[in-house]
């Protein structure tokens, strides 16, 4: 674990005081190895090196190169345990389990156009097969990790609510992720309806820092391998689209308020209103983290792309239920990006060189 990372992790521990809620409980999370689990779990076991809390994290993973490259230095730990199956088979851990998160699923662009069955199945046959699990264990929450997708085209202005409903083709091969987690929220409010099982539901928007793929598609990733490769920025558009952007450490502790403190039943957006910028101005600071300020140039020549032409020109959230359960952020855009820069390019911050 890298200096970065450390800090991040310490800091978590330092503010996320439900962690003592684990004590000696085990916690299931599928899609351990992916990149919004990777702080909650290395939060986990520090946090029982720390304070001798013995919680138990089974980690559920598909790939076991993905898996020992994210926890290869934690593997001896005693409170560490590696479930290696597909979340679309039916959950192979007889062991007692308090509260379980379904974050498995293809997440990265290129991976969701190629493989849609496969994203559609790990989204939907693997929620419910965890949810049939969590029943049989009688836990004491479940959560699903969704995404800021399932809001489609709402055809308004202003940031999203959770209670927003917009516009998805389900018969368009490229909706599968999002037709994906809508269909893994219905379930989890039918299962919190029909059988009173505890389920949150946690939206995400853009999430970045340490850690992230720099090839999947994302937008971070390929601005930073840009930066890296040839200390440039090359944009598919005119870079005037707004996101709302989270850094990872202050996603883990909204993540870590929704399991803990969420209503059952209760859906809520991971996102901040402090973290609303455009694409080109997102470049721009990225730019200006790398030291040597990266140039940034448009290709006019994918404009009709797609991922171009079907991306909305605003996506951003409110964040009021996530902030009534006490949330709050503490990373700057400018903070989140320099910090993310200084993992990957050995940035030492704004006005340094690479």
């Amino acid at each position: 674990m890298n200096d970065i990372i450390a800090e991040d992790v310490e800091e978590i521990i330092r503010c996320g005081n439900g962690l003592e809620q684990f004590r000696e409980r085990t916690v299931l999370i599928a899609g351990a190895n992916s990149f919004l689990m990777s702080y909650l779990v290395y939060a986990l076991l520090v946090n029982n090196k720390k304070n001798n809390c013995r919680t138990k994290i089974v980690a559920l993973c598909r790939n076991r190169a993905r898996a020992q490259e994210r926890f290869g230095e934690w593997q001896e730990e005693a409170g560490l345990h590696l479930l290696l199956q597909d979340v679309r088979d039916p959950v192979g851990y007889g062991g007692t389990v308090d509260y379980c998160i379904h974050a498995a699923s293809p997440a990265g662009i290129r991976s969701r156009q190629e493989y849609p069955l496969d994203t559609f199945q790990a989204n939907l046959q693997g929620c419910a097969n965890l949810l049939d699990f969590c029943r049989e264990k009688e836990i004491k929450k479940f959560m699903l990790l969704s995404s800021v997708d399932v809001y489609g085209r709402c055809g308004k202005e202003g940031r999203l609510k959770e209670t927003d409903i917009g516009a998805l083709d389900w018969n368009y091969k490229r909706n599968a992720y999002a037709c994906g987690k809508r269909a893994a929220e219905t379930l989890c409010t039918l299962y919190h309806a029909q059988y009173g099982l505890p389920c949150v539901i946690a939206r995400p928007f853009q999430v970045y820092g340490p850690g992230m793929s720099l090839t999947d598609g994302r937008l971070h990733g390929d601005i930073i391998r840009q930066i890296r490769e040839k200390n440039s920025i090359l944009l598919k558009s005119s870079g005037t689209a707004v996101r709302s952007f989270m850094y990872l450490k202050d996603a883990t502790l909204a993540m870590l308020q929704v399991l803990l403190r969420g209503e059952s039943g209760g859906i809520y957006n991971i996102c901040d209103e402090d973290g609303e910028c455009s694409v080109y101005g997102l470049a721009q600071r990225y730019a200006e983290a790398a030291g040597k300020r990266a140039g940034i140039e448009f290709s006019y020549d994918k404009r009709d792309t797609p991922e171009v032409k079907e991306a909305l020109p605003a996506v951003v959230g409110d964040a009021a239920r996530l902030r009534a359960l006490g949330w709050k952020s503490s990373t700057s855009l400018k903070e989140g990006i320099c910090r993310t820069m200084r993992h990957y390019c050995g940035a030492k911050g704004e006005g340094n060189d690479l």
